[in-house]
């Protein structure tokens, strides 16, 4: 019969556990300064594309604020206005139906809320904040693997591999004929990655760096009998919190990881720990309510069921999903081996069922897929600098190590090279593929005239690419932009498509103007690449802007 007890361990083993302890977490003078190096040369890079568009100008375009993933980068910003509004509750301003609002996504109303305080214009206040978030991230990323090995070496390399490890996406994207490869595509996997995209990103890798870092001590054999581990289990609940309020899908596999763990560590020691029920208990508990509260809002609120419904983010195959991480979990297959045969508790076991639990939840037949692999190079990282240190480096002279290293550093960040430096190719390639990025300036000036003419229920006509930054730049609403946040979008969007093409009937010009209660139609260049559009004759010109016209019904 099972009963529940503290675990026990010699006197030795406390004396090794807590040494283990202190030279693991304590991050020297000169490693705090190579560590604020690195991390600022990263962040850096991760802006220079933002830094060449400014110094190189955009013509008679504009900036609209985002430059990776402009769709979403929109939603953003319209999450941020909602905020600057003095709101909380988040509605989709990408759908023309007025809808109730929850408290999902609430960091980006947050940095609205932030953004009125401070005077800082939105567009702004979003890159400070990826700004912030990615340096936090690289701390929290440092300071897992500080909570892990005493050498700096080992916590330099699990820096930089975590940091700027990717997969073999870019070269192999031509034989398979596809470009889902997570390394060009999974951004949320990847530190670096994902400091392009937003702020949700970084700042998720971050708390989830630093939830590891407090789990690795605190499973550490022999940590139970030093109470310096237990200290930082209020630290753990909120992180834990900001977790489920922030990107509550990564719980998911994490939980299970911790559940496994206190499971076979029962089996092994023939009782149940009540230190390791209350670590438990305290990383699920703070994000139960939240929890409880998401299910309510998707079953009980239809805009919030039908985005849930549209929000398919599914993982490629399998093969194409492990090519993705390419060098790096090469790099990690004897260590991870070696945590398959021995299973022992001292970091292995829980990153080895964190792994595993990650990538079987991104191949469970949910629509949410790709969301499970957030921060999953952090323990591919784990196991890629354990076989470095007690593996590879034995086949590696000493003298050829620094040339092994060079090499596998110039390697491994190539896809990620190329995702930064797309925006830049593409521009000067061809302009006109930056449409979403970059519009016509006299788009800018209409969006000016509407504002104060439109409040956030009042919708306005425009191409889905215009649509994007209505929201944020005008604050109305729109009929379609997003694949997810526009409600029943596959029909709006063509819908909308057809209203602007020279086929529309008059019916279909009435039946959309009077379905959604528009308000304006906004006609310049975007919009008549989709067609010279029949319906435009019956409309009322009530404004121009350049080689924009604004009308209304």
């Amino acid at each position: 019969m099972s009963r529940i007890a503290s675990d026990t361990v010699s006197p030795i083993a406390t004396g090794a556990a807590k040494l283990r302890a202190h030279t693991a977490l304590q991050i020297m003078p000169t490693e705090w300064r190579w560590l604020i190096v690195a991390a600022s040369l990263l962040t850096l890079v991760a802006f220079a594309p933002l830094i060449w568009f400014a110094i190189q100008g955009t013509g008679d375009s504009q900036f609209m604020g985002t430059l990776m993933n402009p769709v979403d980068g929109g939603t953003y910003l319209s999450k941020m206005q909602i905020g600057f509004r003095g709101g909380w509750l988040v509605t989709f301003q990408h759908t023309p139906e007025i809808h109730s609002g929850a408290f999902i996504q609430v960091i980006y109303p947050f940095l609205g809320h932030l953004s009125r305080l401070t005077g800082i214009p939105i567009q702004v206040m979003f890159h400070i904040a990826r700004l912030g978030a990615a340096l936090f991230m690289y701390i929290a990323l440092y300071q897992f693997g500080a909570a892990v090995w005493s050498k700096v070496r080992a916590r330099r390399l699990f820096f930089l591999i975590v940091s700027l490890g990717a997969g073999f996406g870019l070269a192999l994207q031509p034989l398979f004929q596809t470009t889902d490869f997570p390394d060009l595509t999974l951004p949320e996997a990847f530190p670096f990655f994902s400091s392009l995209m937003n702020v949700h990103f970084p700042l998720t890798i971050g708390l989830l760096a630093l939830l590891g870092a407090l789990l690795i001590v605190a499973l550490r054999p022999g940590a139970e009998s030093d109470n310096t581990a237990d200290r930082a289990l209020p630290l753990a609940a909120l992180t834990s919190l900001g977790l489920a309020i922030i990107f509550p899908q990564t719980l998911a596999p994490l939980g299970a990881a911790l559940v496994l763990y206190v499971g076979f560590d029962s089996i092994k020691q023939r009782r149940i720990s009540k230190r390791l029920i209350a670590w438990l208990l305290t990383i699920g508990l703070p994000a139960l309510p939240l929890f409880i509260y998401y299910m309510l809002v998707v079953s009980t609120n239809p805009a919030m069921a039908t985005w849930n419904q549209q929000n398919q983010t599914l993982a490629p195959p399998v093969h194409i999903y492990l090519l993705g991480f390419g060098l790096p979990i090469i790099l990690a297959l004897p260590g991870i081996w070696r945590a398959l045969r021995r299973f022992e508790a001292d970091g292995d076991r829980l990153m080895l069922l964190w792994l595993l639990a990650m990538m079987i939840a991104t191949f469970l037949p949910t629509n949410i897929q790709r969301r499970f692999s957030a921060g999953i190079m952090i323990p591919i990282a784990y196991f890629a600098t354990r076989a470095i240190e007690d593996v590879w480096l034995r086949y590696i002279s000493r003298r050829r190590r620094n040339i092994a290293f060079a090499l596998a550093f110039a390697i491994m960040p190539i896809s990620l090279g190329f995702v930064l430096s797309a925006p830049v190719i593409g521009f000067a390639i061809n302009p006109q593929s930056m449409s979403a990025v970059l519009l016509d300036r006299n788009y800018v000036a209409a969006f000016a005239w509407l504002r104060p003419r439109v409040d956030s229920n009042d919708v306005v006509l425009a191409s889905p690419t215009v649509s994007i930054w209505i929201p944020a730049y005008a604050d109305g609403r729109v009929v379609y932009a997003h694949p997810y946040e526009t409600l029943n979008a596959q029909d709006r969007e063509m819908q909308v498509a057809t209203w602007f093409s020279t086929e529309a009937t008059p019916e279909q010009c009435r039946a959309l103007l009077e379905a959604y209660s528009v308000r304006y139609i906004l006609v310049g260049p975007q919009e008549r690449t989709l067609g010279d559009s029949p319906c435009i004759d019956s409309l009322t010109e009530i404004a121009e802007a350049g080689s924009v016209s604004i009308y209304a019904p």
